[in-house]
């Protein structure tokens, strides 16, 4: 009797693997079916796939250019041909630069700009004000593609960029124009108001076009900090801005925001969005950035030297040249105009051969030590 019920066990045994092994079957010639084409050819389809949505969409594309952290966003419309693309930017809405393009595999599909484009490559070209460039791009991860939207990712900066398409029929000069003036009017450095209770402040650096908020009093590293767009208003809004990766913030969602500026008085305002109100604010000490053109007295505290300098507009509005340091170079100084604040970071500031000079800044906190951080300074 035991052996016949062992013999029974076995049977079960093997009928359950076997019912097991069916659907595992029944996937494996599903996997076969899905891959049958070789990944180089289901890619050169993705990558003609990609060409056509550029191509058909003869009314172009909207580009929402992000470059590196230091550099101001910005809106490029390009329309695509086969081989060739035409871009307009900001600098001169009514010139169309031409230019070629690639669609190629570089661990993925890449959106390549080829050829240079003085629209295209402008934030990632290095010149003698810019060793390092503008911190740009020029090629793109393809994140993904559909008719409307296709999403890229920088292959230096890793920022990502949006191509959404132009309404039927828009116009890239008119669209460029309308961008440029809702800049123009966009008045506004500083907010501050109520969000679930507590009371919050906000900054608005239209050199990097970064959006900064925390609680009331917070110092700079406790914020929260969002890339935006400014774009035209509606509803009767002055201006409006537009942030692409939506933040959390004490439980709102910040995305879209509308700024209305008092018509009586152009210190006054509000930002309006997501079911909250804010109040224009002029941040104390603020100095507009014209104000820090000139001549100067730079004071080294440490020994008590003096001597004149001068501060020369360099890229208006976000940065300045300072003359009289020393005979061999210039350094840059930041603006921040969120705050009307100037910013000394290490820097580039020339090359001797093919070796790059740095004015670094000296960390003391770490007990004193060079730091090559463009993003350390005063």
């Amino acid at each position: 009797m035991e052996e016949k019920n062992m013999k029974l066990d076995k049977s079960f045994a093997i009928l359950f693997a076997a019912a097991l092994m069916l659907p595992l079957t029944s996937c494996l010639k599903e996997q076969a079916d899905v891959f049958e084409t070789p990944s180089s050819q289901r890619m050169q389809d993705y990558l003609e796939n990609v060409r056509t949505l550029l191509t058909e969409n003869e009314d172009g594309w909207i580009l929402s250019y992000y470059p590196g952290s230091s550099s101001a966003t910005c809106y490029m419309v390009v329309k695509f041909e086969k081989q060739q693309v035409t871009a307009y930017g900001e600098s001169d809405p009514a010139k169309a630069v031409v230019s070629s393009y690639k669609l190629a595999t570089d661990d993925g599909a890449v959106l390549s700009f080829d050829t240079y484009n003085s629209v295209l490559h402008y934030y990632a070209t290095a010149d003698d004000k810019h060793y390092q460039a503008r911190g740009g791009d020029f090629e793109f991860d393809i994140i993904g593609a559909s008719p409307e939207r296709i999403v890229l990712r920088g292959k230096r900066s890793r920022n990502i960029c949006y191509l959404d398409p132009m309404d039927k029929g828009a116009n890239a000069t008119a669209f460029l124009n309308d961008m440029l003036a809702a800049k123009k009017a966009f008045a506004i450095v500083a907010f501050d108001g109520e969000v679930s209770g507590g009371l919050v402040e906000g900054f608005l650096d239209s050199a990097s076009n970064t959006l900064s908020i925390g609680r009331k009093g917070a110092v700079s590293s406790e914020l929260v900090n969002a890339r935006y767009m400014i774009v035209p208003g509606a509803n009767g809004a002055t201006a409006a801005i537009h942030i692409n990766e939506p933040f959390t913030f004490q439980g709102v969602t910040f995305q879209d925001f509308e700024y209305f500026e008092d018509p009586a008085d152009a210190q006054k305002g509000t930002l309006k969005g997501s079911g909250v109100t804010f109040n224009k604010i002029i941040p104390e000490g603020y100095v507009p950035y014209e104000q820090y053109i000139g001549k100067w007295t730079f004071y080294w505290y440490t020994d008590g030297r003096s001597f004149p300098v001068e501060l020369v507009a360099f890229e208006q509005g976000a940065s300045f040249k300072l003359k009289g340091l020393s005979e061999s170079f210039e350094p840059v100084l930041g603006y921040n105009a969120a705050r009307g604040q100037l910013t000394w970071n290490a820097q580039a500031v020339g090359q001797s051969g093919a070796i790059t000079v740095w004015l670094a800044a000296w960390d003391l906190n770490s007990g004193g030590s060079l730091v090559w951080d463009e993003a350390a300074g005063l």
